[in-house]
């Protein structure tokens, strides 16, 4: 899913202030990065309005804005571009099948990586939720099963970007949970901030944001 062919690609979150920040995928030669270097800021904590708490991923470093990205890849002779890389979800999110497809190939692509590649430490959802930067609920799953044991979330933090498989139905096997919940406990998974990931969640999700009851 991945090859070495020089992008841009998101590496954090923002929730307060710059969204998504983007930088390099790999390091390319000095006198290169200085035709661009004004479109990047060596970003720190003390330039996020609460320190990087409300920052999932790797936010420290040169990072660029989404505005300036096309200008950067025009530069740099980049042809695998952001703009690329969405209108295809764009296109195949206009045609039914097609979006079916790739929602469901998203789908088996993060339960792989967050399966084989994933952590499991204990946990509590309310504070997940306190500490989050957005959740995603694809379709209210959560939302509409939540009290019944169903439904799953992606939950972005500053430690990472947790899937939560609510495990709490009548039949479910609650000694596979790690996090705890008010409805008696979920399955819960968590990775380290990555492009990817970021974009196969928010594929299948649909970007769809959580809009239940508090879950703090």
């Amino acid at each position: 899913m991945t090859n070495n062919e020089l992008k841009l690609e998101t590496k954090c979150y923002d929730a307060n202030e710059y969204g998504y920040l983007y930088g390099l995928n790999k390091k390319i030669p000095d006198e290169e990065f200085e035709k661009v270097k004004p479109f990047f800021k060596d970003f720190r904590r003390m330039d996020f309005v609460e320190g990087n708490v409300q920052v999932t991923g790797r936010p420290e470093g040169y990072r660029c804005l989404e505005k300036d990205v096309s200008k950067v890849e025009e530069i740099l002779g980049i042809t695998n571009t952001l703009e690329k890389r969405q209108n295809k979800v764009k296109e195949a999110f206009a045609d039914p099948v097609k979006k079916a497809n790739l929602i469901d190939q998203s789908y088996e692509w993060l339960k792989i990586l967050f399966d084989k590649g994933g952590t499991r430490p204990e946990q509590d959802l309310s504070r997940l939720a306190v500490h989050s930067t957005k959740i995603y609920d694809p379709k209210d799953s959560f939302k509409r099963g939540c009290e019944k044991g169903e439904g799953e979330l992606f939950i972005y933090t500053p430690h990472g970007m947790w899937y939560i498989i609510n495990n709490c139905g009548e039949f479910s096997d609650k000694s596979l949970n790690n996090v705890q919940t008010p409805q008696g406990g979920a399955v819960g998974y968590r990775l380290m901030y990555y492009d990817l990931i970021d974009r196969l969640i928010r594929i299948y999700s649909e970007e769809n944001i959580y809009s239940g009851k508090q879950l703090y």
